[in-house]
């Protein structure tokens, strides 16, 4: 998974796409589910059409075996998690089927990235240029990039096979995406013109659509841009609103081309058919720094590479999320809308942002790692050397937060972590989750041969509180947080 510790790219590149089928009933939590605003209800719509018109197409996977039982988190059995489809986010794209609609405007150059991005992570990737596009990118840059067909001219000579040119563009593509958007191009997707290639394809495709509108700040902000944006998002469109910077016009302002990356994530969370939408969920994940004087602190070694990944691959599934990390924790190369990432230092302050956060959350997962203890007393300044003496530590434990927050989690999914040395890590992990009255724990090896901190691997025991037992790994972290989520989306109602 590419994450870094400031957001930049770090590792993984492996794995295969393909969705897991029956993966069982939903979890329901203690409130009534989230509503759904229309334009995002069409737009699942969309993406579960896109996906069950695919389906014969893509090699299929048996999936988590799971019974219900009333009352009762039931889980017979899991395949190993070698064969699980995604090893890092993007990773979702692959063998995936993108349009990509190129606009006459200056962020035109900037579509080539994405392209690349895209086809670089396994999707199919076709382009489509308006007669305005043309004049700042060519045909042959895509194609190059994309090694796919590249188009512009509604009347252009086609196959036989596909005679149609825009119906046949339609039905080929799983997801649309428009990157840069002009106001012109809004316009025309708005009120349904189709006097080119492009917006002939557009009117035609009925599945799950993405803008990144870019243009000037004085066109961005005009009440008819606006209001065609809004029209836009009704109908199911997901609108990647422009973020402010330097134009090229030289202006500074609202207008620019949302982040390259950012246009990435959100396409393959328009892909992934949305197992989790509607519902928030609680994630922490890193090391906390428990200070002895202004320069020194305890920690360890934990990277909070997981619980990243835990991140991730929930808001890709549709939710919600807070993540919750430590100081030098690893986070999402990006932070999109329904991604907030939260920073906290010590122990008391993952636990206050815990407290904060988990209200109405439907799952909590607790893969942080804060310290045990802590220095009973903080010493202001520096603690200066001494040829005479040693100084000395004495230490405090520090509050447990699964425990602490028990009685306020009410019907709150309870998913903890067990990071254990020695010869019975899953005995002691069992025996945690009886005593800090969880939902599952994940036991992992902390340590000695095995170990996870810092690895971009994880081998995991997945405990219930009904008695199951199930082996993920040695597999890739995300891929290993992606088999979490739908093991937690396929059991029963917390008891």
């Amino acid at each position: 998974m590419k994450f870094d510790r400031t957001k930049k790219q770090a590792a993984g590149k492996k794995g295969s796409a393909a969705k897991t089928a029956g993966v069982g009933a939903a979890v329901q939590a203690k409130k009534p589910a989230k509503k759904i605003s229309p334009s995002r209800r069409q737009a699942s719509a969309g993406r579960k059409a896109a996906a069950k018109s695919q389906s014969a197409d893509r090699p299929k996977d048996n999936g988590p075996q799971l019974t219900q039982e009333p009352g009762k988190v039931a889980l017979e059995s899991y395949p190993s998690a070698e064969n699980r489809p995604f090893s890092s986010p993007l990773e979702v794209l692959r063998g995936r089927r993108i349009v990509l609609t190129v606009t006459g405007g200056v962020a035109a150059y900037k579509a080539a990235e994405l392209a690349r991005l895209l086809t670089k992570n396994g999707a199919q990737v076709r382009v489509l240029l308006t007669k305005a596009a043309e004049c700042f990118v060519t045909a042959l840059t895509f194609s190059s990039l994309t090694a796919q067909p590249v188009a512009s001219d509604l009347w252009a000579e086609t196959s036989a096979r596909e005679n149609v040119a825009h119906v046949a563009w339609a039905q080929w593509a799983e997801v649309m995406v428009t990157a840069p958007a002009t106001a012109n191009f809004l316009a025309k997707l708005t009120h349904g013109l189709a006097d080119d290639l492009a917006s002939s394809v557009a009117l035609a495709f009925g599945g799950p659509r993405l803008a990144a509108p870019a243009m000037n700040t004085g066109m961005y902000l005009n009440p008819a841009t606006r209001t065609n944006l809004e029209l836009l998002r009704q109908r199911g469109y997901r609108i990647l609103e422009s973020p402010e910077g330097l134009l090229a016009c030289g202006s500074v302002g609202a207008g620019r081309l949302a982040e390259i990356r950012e246009i990435a994530w959100e396409t393959a969370r328009l892909l992934t058919g949305g197992p989790l939408e509607g519902r928030r969920v609680v994630v922490t994940g890193g090391a906390t720094r428990e200070p002895w004087d202004d320069i020194r602190f305890l920690s360890n070694r934990s990277s909070g590479r997981m619980g990243a990944c835990l991140a991730a691959a929930a808001w890709l599934m549709g939710a919600e999320v807070t993540f919750i990390a430590g100081p030098a924790a690893i986070v999402p190369e990006v932070s999109p809308e329904g991604l907030k990432i939260v920073r906290i230092q010590t122990c008391e302050e993952l636990l206050a942002a815990v407290r904060k956060a988990i209200e109405g959350a439907w799952a909590l997962v607790m893969n942080a790692a804060p310290a045990d203890f802590k220095p009973a007393e903080k010493v202001a300044g520096k603690i200066r050397k001494s040829k005479d003496k040693l100084p000395q530590l004495a230490l405090t434990r520090t509050p447990d937060i699964l425990k602490t927050l028990a009685s306020e989690l009410g019907r709150t999914i309870r998913v903890g972590f067990a990071a254990e040395d020695g010869d019975n890590p899953v005995q002691r992990a069992r025996q945690k989750l009886k005593d800090k009255n969880l939902d599952y724990i994940c036991a992992n090896r902390a340590g000695g041969a095995g170990d996870t901190f810092e690895s971009p691997d994880i081998e995991l025991t997945f405990l219930s509180a009904a008695g199951r037992e199930i082996p993920i790994g040695p597999v890739p972290k995300f891929q290993a947080a992606w088999t979490l989520w739908e093991l937690l989306a396929a059991g029963t109602k917390r008891s």
